[in-house]
């Protein structure tokens, strides 16, 4: 019998909502319009400017239609832009705006206050683990044919 609290991947998906669901009433609680999937696009965008939409939707792990609706959404906010390749004018290269920008340093530093309060108490060490276990797990279910 499988007993989901004995179980990794319960855990993961569970964190997972529960940080998304913290992210977003921090965001609204200091006046941010943000939804926790605008904010890993947003990050995303400042790690990597100028990715393509199929680029964002591989490291998003976002089906392209889904990742196109939220720069969309992005866009009207004024947060990101578009511009086309001047190569190749099919291409077309999304980064964040200087508006976007600023409003992701807010963002940055309530996201930041909330993974320090989700990591207390965890050694370094054990989240060095733990991040190398998940990336590890991710990467065997990516080389996964199924």
């Amino acid at each position: 019998m499988m007993i989901p609290e004995n179980l990794p991947a319960y855990w993961v998906n569970h964190l997972s909502f529960a940080m998304r669901r913290a992210l977003v009433q921090r965001f609204s609680a200091a006046g941010h319009d943000v939804s926790a999937e605008e904010w890993a696009v947003l990050l995303i965008l400042q790690a990597h400017p100028g990715l393509t939409a199929s680029a964002l939707s591989d490291k998003a792990f976002r089906d392209k239609t889904t990742t196109t609706r939220m720069v969309d959404r992005l866009a009207r906010k004024g947060m990101v832009t578009r511009a086309r390749d001047t190569d190749d004018r099919r291409v077309v290269h999304i980064t964040l705006s200087p508006q976007g920008q600023a409003q992701f340093d807010a963002l940055a530093a309530i996201a930041q206050q909330m993974l320090a309060q989700v990591m207390q108490g965890i050694s370094p060490a054990d989240l060095a683990i733990a991040t190398q276990t998940l990336r590890r797990m991710t990467d065997n279910l990516k080389g996964d044919p199924a």
